[in-house]
């Protein structure tokens, strides 16, 4: 059975990495570009067409089968068969692919997939657009652009096992993708040094897919956004500018809507934007500039139907409709709290305004979070020292950075950012790497770049990450395909239920078997939701949360 699985498994990997890279020939719109550039602009095409579909119809097959067999027919249409680039290229990407294919089966869920994961993707499912869907759960107050996406990997009502898959592609695609670059080029440039540093610390860290959730895509854009924008600087033919700049902007943009905590990523296109603006003014009239702008829209619009709110909850964009909440509000604050340890034992002596004034908050955190931070810095920074020991001496240094003091600004501005609002390690990846980055690069550009070398880096890199997932496995009681599953019982909530909806909730007792698992939805139908003070109604065929007065 497992066998099957995983043919099947294969085949719609294949098929789903050939149908988004031709989705995202739309933006790219050139022959010449990177496959995998295609492939991760192909992510942000099909989040644009669910997210503005689903504000007229539910999502279900017949929405997801003709836009995947659209993406595949526009790949199909400029692919260049070649004997000597099977034999090359796509077998040592087979090969990848196959190492890394432990890491998808009995994966363990991450803490969020059952919380509001698989719940957000019934609802998209089962409803249109929600107005008021914030009110089910805070964790929908800033909606993550990303759990659109995830709904189109849902094959059947009861299956959700590919639900990860996409996070899983991105994860597999950006390994490819950094390995291409650095290898197809006779000589290496800085930002291939920078993918190099990342790539390292990927297939080292993240060997699990329950570490992944939305943060992984949100890092991988941002590295993306970063990457580019330091190619920006390496090219001075017009053509490629244009098209860096927009892959900057784009990667920024998405990964903000995916993790609001990337919002200083903005700095990077806007900075290229205004430096070169007498070559770049007229591009605000391209269709892809219009396809962002639309996008921004789409996104803040859904927001406003989520919450009332057109931005991250603020006085200044909430309005008054009847689905608006006003504890939205505080979500900013108890977040804070949150990320600052504020609950590992600082509630005990401080109230929530002393712990966040005066820096009062610092030692704790410190406290918290060293081990943590020291270890991923550490996988971060050690492979890349290794990696210059092994390198020989440069006879000449022909390398330079042009644009490293503004990376030094955004750097140092976005760590500050982070530190001050959300202070959690994944929430700052991308920072680290470019940390590590920047601390490491006079060493590297000194050194005689090896294919050879890195090769073996990465082989050896590869093996312990099959190898760890392999030993997972064989420990596991069951060997399948996809999610360790939770089923919960579930009660209906006769308050806030009516002839509209139905309101649900978790059965603790007779879920006592699950753990604290037994407290979330899974996959418990739409609306699966703790609070006791919301009511539904429906209007024009939509239908309407409130929080209840009563």
């Amino acid at each position: 059975m497992i066998i099957v699985e995983l043919v099947l498994f294969t085949l719609i990997s294949l098929f789903s990495i050939i149908s988004i890279s031709g989705l995202g020939k739309f933006f790219i719109n050139r022959v010449d570009r990177n496959f995998f550039e295609n492939f991760f602009c192909g992510f942000i095409i099909i989040s644009f067409l669910l997210s503005f579909l689903h504000f007229f119809i539910k999502v279900n097959f017949y929405i997801s089968l003709p836009i995947f067999l659209l993406g595949f027919i526009l790949a199909l249409k400029d692919f260049k068969f070649s004997t000597v680039t099977i034999n090359k290229k796509y077998i040592a990407y087979l090969l990848i692919f196959l190492i890394l294919i432990p890491m998808y089966i009995s994966q363990k869920y991450h803490e969020d997939f059952g919380y509001y994961h698989l719940p957000y993707a019934l609802a998209f499912l089962e409803e249109k657009i929600v107005f008021g869907f914030a009110n089910i759960d805070k964790s929908y107050v800033y909606n993550s652009i990303w759990l659109n996406l995830n709904s189109i990997f849902f094959l059947t009502e009861n299956n959700f096992n590919f639900l990860t898959l996409p996070s899983y592609l991105l994860y597999l695609t950006f390994l490819l993708f950094s390995i291409s670059e650095i290898l197809s080029k006779k000589n290496i440039s800085i930002s291939d040094y920078y993918l190099i540093v990342a790539l390292f610390y990927f297939i080292l860290k993240f060997t699990r897919i329950s570490e992944f959730g939305v943060d992984l895509p949100a890092i991988i854009f941002s590295i993306l956004s970063i990457y580019f924008f330091i190619k920006f600087s390496e090219t001075d033919i017009l053509e490629d500018r244009i098209i860096l700049f927009y892959l900057t902007l784009i990667f920024s943009v998405f990964s903000i809507f995916i993790k609001l905590s990337s919002l200083l990523l903005i700095i990077l296109p806007f900075y290229i934007y205004l430096k070169h603006f007498k070559d770049l003014k007229l591009i605000v009239f391209n269709y892809r500039f219009i396809f962002i702008l639309l996008f921004g829209i789409i996104f803040l619009i859904q927001q406003f139907i989520y919450t009332g709110c057109i931005l991250f909850p603020t006085n200044l964009t909430c309005l008054n409709v009847n689905w608006f909440n006003s504890d939205f509000l505080n979500l900013s604050k108890d977040l804070e709290l949150v990320n600052k340890s504020y609950y590992h034992k600082a509630n005990d002596f401080y109230s929530a305004d002393e712990y966040l004034s005066n820096f009062t908050w610092f030692s704790f955190w410190v406290k918290r979070n060293f081990i943590e931070i020291s270890e991923h810095f550490l996988t971060l920074i050690v492979p890349i020292l290794f990696l210059t020991i092994f390198l020989k001496e440069k006879k000449k240094i022909i390398i330079f950075f042009k644009e490293k003091i503004f990376l030094y600004f955004f750097l140092i501005t976005s760590l500050f950012f982070w530190l001050n609002f959300s202070p959690v390690y994944r929430f700052g990846v991308h920072l680290f790497v470019t940390l590590a980055f920047v601390i490491f690069l006079n060493f590297l550009i000194k050194k005689e770049f090896s294919k050879k070398i890195f090769i073996i880096f990465i082989a050896i890199f590869l093996i312990f990450n099959f190898s760890k997932n392999i030993l997972r496995v064989l420990n596991e009681k069951s060997i399948f395909l996809g999610i360790k599953k939770i089923e919960n019982k579930y009660l209906i909530n006769e308050t806030s239920s009516n002839k509209y909806a139905n309101v649900y909730y978790p059965d603790i007792k007779k879920n006592s078997f699950n753990g604290w698992q037994g407290r979330l939805c899974w996959d418990i139908p739409f609306i699966c939701s703790w609070k006791k003070n919301i009511e539904t109604k429906e209007m024009n065929g939509y239908l309407f949360i409130n929080k209840s007065n009563r």
